[in-house]
């Protein structure tokens, strides 16, 4: 059985039979040489509070705004610019907004990739 780990072996007919749980830590508990507290499942814990989203920027859609965020300078090398552009998408990618402005987040970063496109053409044509 070369090439197999531990888990394969594991691997039973029945794979429910595997999984660990409560009922399970508590089947064995006993056999256990001291005192085994089984952890303690609280039904009523309070979610984490969400953090405050400043929706601000999502209503800033023209490209003027735009390339006014990402504050694109003639002088940027192409590094400069991806730097931007990793920068503006950490702060304004739709996976990371919530889902009443994701359009909008949607609609930044394409005339934010745009701008910089645009941006790292003409950077790559002045180095040549």
């Amino acid at each position: 059985m070369r090439g197999f780990n531990s888990s394969f072996v594991g691997a039973g007919a029945n794979p429910q039979t595997w999984r660990s749980s409560e009922p399970f830590a508590a089947a064995y508990a006993d056999y256990a040489s001291e005192a085994v507290e089984l952890p303690q499942t609280s039904e009523a814990a309070a979610p984490p509070p969400k953090p405050h989203f400043d929706a601000t920027p999502f209503k800033r859609l023209s490209a003027e705004e735009i390339a006014t965020d990402i504050d694109v300078l003639a002088s940027d090398t192409p590094s400069d610019l991806q730097r931007k552009r990793r920068s503006f998408a950490r702060l304004n990618h739709p996976d990371r907004t919530p889902s009443e402005w994701r359009d909008a987040a949607t609609t930044r970063m394409k005339i934010a990739n745009q701008l910089i496109d645009e941006a790292l053409r003409k950077a790559v044509a002045k180095q040549a």
